[in-house]
């Protein structure tokens, strides 16, 4: 992939912060989640905030350590995406980023407690320390790959 100098720049410069607007269009019967990719420079806390959630979607979180999709979520330390919360309402959570490297987040959508197949969410990242950088989306609407949900 050929990268201009300046999203080069802003990939490979450090954030506290990052932000998307996004969507899901799982297919029938398929709890679905979009997959972004990032990377800590140092040990950090990271707070992720989904919000202006539509389409009676119901939200699922994950924070893999790696690029793995599956295994311990950080956020609950399960092998279950962490949902709490009912139709159209948003999600927030915080993780300790244990050490430097690359890290998986994936925001999902649970087919069985929401409406239909298709929605959209605001997505908000914010670390303690700047420390954040690489922050990209890596796929859209493919199947979750863990065991199920729980709260936390």
């Amino acid at each position: 992939m050929d990268l201009s100098f300046s999203t080069y720049l802003d990939l490979s410069t450090p954030k506290s912060t990052e932000a998307d607007s996004d969507s899901w269009n799982c297919a029938p019967s398929t709890d679905c989640q979009n997959v972004y990719s990032l990377n800590f420079n140092q040990a950090d806390t990271l707070t992720i905030a989904v919000s202006s959630v539509t389409g009676s979607s119901v939200v699922r979180l994950a924070v893999f350590s790696g690029t793995a999709l599956n295994g311990t979520n950080l956020l609950n330390g399960a092998t279950t995406d962490k949902e709490c919360n009912g139709q159209d309402v948003g999600e927030t959570a915080t993780v300790s980023i244990p050490s430097a490297g690359p890290y998986s987040l994936t925001v999902g959508r649970d087919w069985g407690n929401s409406m239909l197949g298709a929605g959209t969410y605001s997505l908000s990242l914010s670390s303690t320390l700047v420390s954040m950088l690489g922050f990209t989306k890596t796929s859209s609407n493919t199947a979750t790959q863990s065991s199920g949900y729980s709260c936390p």
